[in-house]
């Protein structure tokens, strides 16, 4: 760094530290991948070949370019009904699958797949009544009728960090994401809501377990707790939160309150009244940037297979719509994830990539975010509530606006600011109704 550059910086903290007086959260960025994407493989229960193809190979070199850094995969990578030679903690063709993590690996993309700590088919060889002992306890959809599993017992704790610690050696995952299946919420409050102040000391040290075997690979993982929840524990357990599907986000900075880094991703069939821009807007200044969803085009070809029995649900309803679609619509266009509509937005991934160029230099390592202020001596206009301000410091100065009112909101500033979109200059702007807007001194 410049001797000019560290003074532009060092001069970016103090006055940053001296102008907001008030916020919700101050952050220093650390090993941060902002841009994370789930990448459909195929339509499982039917075989899925991960193997590398020319469709591949030129999607992840897109991807790498709009700046994703970090793929999850859903369960599409195993073989959880055992149909093809392998299980839930395995692939059917090894050798492609690496092919596949490879491919990403050339291009700067970790790939950590989905493992769950809590959820098993009671069909599978390997399933133990001791295991789940609430048997009305389970998730049932599609071709699954999972049981949730308790990490309190030592059986199921041994077996799963286990096969987890062997599925990161054996493919050459750079982590895992962890959809953990837990057992103790608290239906009394409502269906899957955890209450305010619960501790869980047994699932604390064994996902912190988990937590430590993904560290000493170097790894990443990413934790999936449902809905808007965070795990019980005290202790750190997790890399990433994964918050939603099935949540309605017209709340700004959903999972704000948890420790970072959240990935909020977007489920199309919970948000259909709000636009891909404005999502941007409920999430930018809360050091949040949402899951990409892309990959291989789903054809719905996991359905009517011989030997599979199929339990029906929203998600067979899904794959169902999707094979109809694609019957009557065989140009496209498609559909790559269960979260999508039906055809998928063909706007959404396009405005990701603009929000992400946008993004990338803002959350840059060890910078400092100012989150969600509430007193700021360069913003003289009122901010709080609906209208979220926070600030971005390292060698730039960044401040991003968002107006989540119905009505247009002028900004007022002490001094002038750079529009990063068009260029312009003020020390006064409007933002419009459900946008972002992004500045620089």
């Amino acid at each position: 760094m410049s001797i000019e550059k560290m003074r532009a910086r060092i001069d970016n903290i103090n006055s940053a530290m001296e102008s907001n007086k008030a916020y919700y959260k101050r952050i220093r960025i650390r090993d941060y991948i902002y841009g994370q994407a789930i990448y459909n493989l195929g339509d499982y229960p039917a075989r899925v070949y991960p193997d590398v193809t020319d469709y591949d190979r030129e999607l992840v070199s897109s991807l790498a370019k709009s700046g994703v850094g970090l793929i999850q995969l859903h369960e599409d990578w195993n073989d959880n009904c055992r149909l093809y030679g392998a299980d839930k903690f395995s692939s059917s063709d090894p050798s492609g699958l690496r092919n596949f993590v490879e491919l990403c690996h050339s291009h700067n993309i970790k790939v950590i797949p989905y493992v769950s700590s809590g959820y098993m088919d009671e069909r599978d060889p390997d399933f133990r009544e001791e295991y789940s002992p609430n048997k009305d306890d389970r998730l049932k959809s599609l071709y699954y009728n999972y049981r949730k599993c308790d990490l309190g017992h030592p059986g199921w704790r041994n077996y799963i960090i286990e096969k987890t610690k062997k599925v990161m050696d054996d493919y050459g995952f750079d982590g895992i994401y962890n959809d953990w299946g837990y057992s103790n919420f608290d239906f009394s409050l409502g269906m899957c809501v955890i209450p305010e102040g619960a501790y869980d000391p047994e699932l604390e040290d064994a996902l912190g377990e988990i937590y430590s075997e993904v560290k000493r690979r170097r790894g990443v993982y990413k934790l999936h707790c449902d809905r808007n929840n965070a795990p019980p524990c005290k202790d750190r357990v997790y890399d990433y939160l994964w918050i939603g599907e099935g949540v309605a986000d017209s709340v700004p900075g959903k999972g704000k309150e948890h420790l970072p880094y959240m990935v909020p991703c977007v489920d199309a069939n919970f948000n259909k009244e709000m636009t891909h821009e404005t999502y941007f807007a409920y999430t930018i200044p809360f050091l949040q940037f949402p899951l990409m969803k892309t990959g291989r085009v789903i054809k719905g070809e996991n359905l009517n297979l011989h030997g599979v029995i199929y339990f029906g649900g929203s998600e067979e309803r899904f794959y169902r719509e999707v094979y109809e679609w694609n019957l009557k619509n065989p140009n496209g266009p498609f559909v790559h994830s269960l979260w999508s509509t039906i055809p998928e937005d063909t706007n959404e991934i396009p405005v990701w990539e603009k929000y992400s160029k946008l993004y990338k230099p803002m959350v840059e390592e060890n910078s400092v975010v100012y989150m969600e202020l509430s007193e700021c001596s360069e913003i003289l206009s009122p901010i709080g509530g609906r209208i979220v301000a926070s600030m971005f410091v390292n060698e730039e100065k960044y401040l991003v606006v968002s107006n989540l009112t119905e009505k247009p909101y002028e900004l007022r500033l002490k001094n002038k600011w750079k529009n990063r979109e068009n260029g312009f200059v003020s020390d006064c702007f409007t933002v419009e109704s459900g946008k972002i807007l992004f500045l620089v001194i």
